[in-house]
């Protein structure tokens, strides 16, 4: 059994992003999310920022209420608002019914520090995504941290998850990005247990994105 959400669906990557492209993982990852959970993130893009992931980015870097947000997750603001994932969540959200794609009170991002396994294919199965925390090996000599979405999964005829389906922003880490397409990646379930934070453990940094439309 296979289950990808983002079939026939574009593919984002980061390398040619207008903002920050070497720090924007976080938000690619996030618009390649919701779309593969059919929300229409074209309507995300404006005319200053025509990639739906510049723009996100744009927002959660000027919106005054992201800010104050940031302020009170990191009063020293050391680290960039798009890289604290609540903020992330946040902004996102916040950008969504700044769009017209949510109306107030809804969401679409949830934000969870330890989500299992069962979490993560609940969600796919329900038509949804995630976007996921890891750690990565670039070029043989470094360790990056890194975000990544997670779009579907290969399990056997038991229901045993043998692989997880990845859009990967800055390419193929099983190449250690020297292969720069990172489009419907299978990650091994041994490799998705040891790489994606918390490392090692069923309990998961991750964003929940629900089906676009779903309750």
């Amino acid at each position: 059994m296979k289950k990808n959400n983002s079939e026939n669906k574009p593919y984002y990557t980061q390398r040619n992003n207008k903002l920050k492209p070497n720090g924007a993982c976080n938000v690619t990852s996030m618009i390649a999310a919701l779309s593969a959970a059919g929300w229409d993130v074209n309507k995300l893009a404006t005319k200053e920022y025509p990639q739906p992931e510049d723009a996100l980015m744009h927002f959660i870097l000027a919106d005054k209420a992201i800010d104050a947000y940031w302020g009170k997750v990191d009063p020293t603001k050391y680290y960039p608002p798009n890289e604290w994932h609540c903020v992330l969540a946040y902004g996102t959200n916040r950008y969504l019914r700044h769009c017209g794609l949510l109306s107030a009170g809804e969401y679409a991002v949830e934000w969870g520090e330890r989500r299992s396994v069962f979490d993560i294919q609940k969600i796919l199965d329900e038509g949804g995504a995630a976007v996921l925390s890891g750690v990565f090996t670039a070029e043989g000599k470094k360790t990056i941290g890194h975000v990544v979405a997670c779009v579907g999964y290969k399990a056997d005829d038991s229901g045993k998850i043998s692989h997880f389906v990845i859009d990967d922003s800055w390419g193929d880490y099983r190449t250690e990005y020297s292969v720069q397409n990172g489009n419907d990646i299978e990650m091994s379930y041994e490799d998705f247990m040891a790489k994606i934070r918390s490392c090692g453990i069923d309990a998961k940094m991750a964003h929940l994105i629900r089906k676009a439309g779903a309750e």
